[in-house]
């Protein structure tokens, strides 16, 4: 009897731990990989308008920070510094503003910063009693209805990077998953972690944090800050599309090891986010 419950006790333990490894990648949502071209999940983008000024900003940090964390690979925060509350003074000597966070918050872009900081989007999205543009309290419940909004198409994403050059070369691959009736264009952008500097901390007291980190800053885009043309109409089922991007030298300013790149699919009437990957350069 002994070495009957042993055979049965051993083989409970042999079915249990094959089970964890049959999937290692696989997360408690379902999702695989976060780069992985056989994962058909509908990511989302989730951008925090914010500035070094802004004392109420870190607060809308840590949302996006948990959010993160919490989807672990299906939602992708960028941090665009734009704005009143992104400017310089005498506190907060260092710029973290860039070309394309500058025009998808002025010019001809949402006017996120003009509604206040802290703000931001959801996949550029105007949800129902939410709208386009979202207080942090809202984007939980944005974050949770854009994963459920329909799969368009995948993004894969392959970066090489030469440490000794600084030199970065991006290739994007697209593949519809059902038809479209607009065009669709491409985003790729690099953002930073890890940054140190001045931020006002309403939180805080004193509320002045000389070094403050700073994570998903934007900082800069790879074709230009609003992407170029991924696919045009007609658009079918299983189209895909290779995208090589021009060699990019990633200038000193930048530690290249807290790099990201970005790359986001959208509609080009619409500009809804119809898709969002990451990749780290190293």
């Amino acid at each position: 009897m002994k070495k009957l419950s042993f055979l049965v006790l051993f083989a409970a333990i042999a079915f249990i731990a094959c089970d964890k490894v049959k999937n290692p990648i696989q997360t408690s949502t379902g999702a695989t990989n976060n780069n992985n071209p056989g994962t058909l999940v509908r990511k989302v983008l989730l951008e925090d308008y914010t500035g070094h000024k802004c004392g109420n900003c870190p607060a809308a940090a840590i949302v996006a920070e948990g959010l993160y964390n919490q989807y672990q690979g299906k939602v992708i925060p960028i941090a665009v510094h734009a704005g009143f509350f992104a400017k310089t003074t005498l506190q907060h000597p260092t710029s973290y503003t860039c070309t394309a966070g500058n025009e998808w918050d002025a010019g001809t872009g949402f006017g996120v910063s003009t509604a206040g900081n802290p703000n931001g989007m959801v996949n550029r999205k105007n949800f129902p009693d939410h709208g386009l543009i979202q207080k942090e309290d809202k984007w939980p419940t944005t974050v949770a209805l854009a994963l459920n909004d329909s799969y368009i198409l995948g993004l894969t994403l392959k970066t090489t990077y030469d440490g000794g050059t600084r030199v970065l070369n991006t290739e994007v691959k697209a593949k519809f998953a059902a038809t479209y009736t607009n065009n669709v264009k491409l985003q790729v952008v690099f953002t930073e972690d890890s940054v140190i500097g001045p931020q006002t901390d309403y939180s805080k007291n004193p509320d002045f944090i000389p070094n403050y980190v700073f994570m998903h800053m934007l900082r800069g885009d790879l074709n230009g800050p609003w992407g170029s043309d991924l696919k045009n109409t007609p658009i079918a089922n299983n189209d895909s599309v290779t995208v090589n991007l021009n060699p990019f030298t990633l200038g000193s300013l930048y530690k290249d090891k807290h790099i990201t790149v970005i790359a986001f699919a959208y509609d080009a009437v619409t500009k809804e986010v119809l898709q969002v990957e990451k990749k780290k350069i190293k």
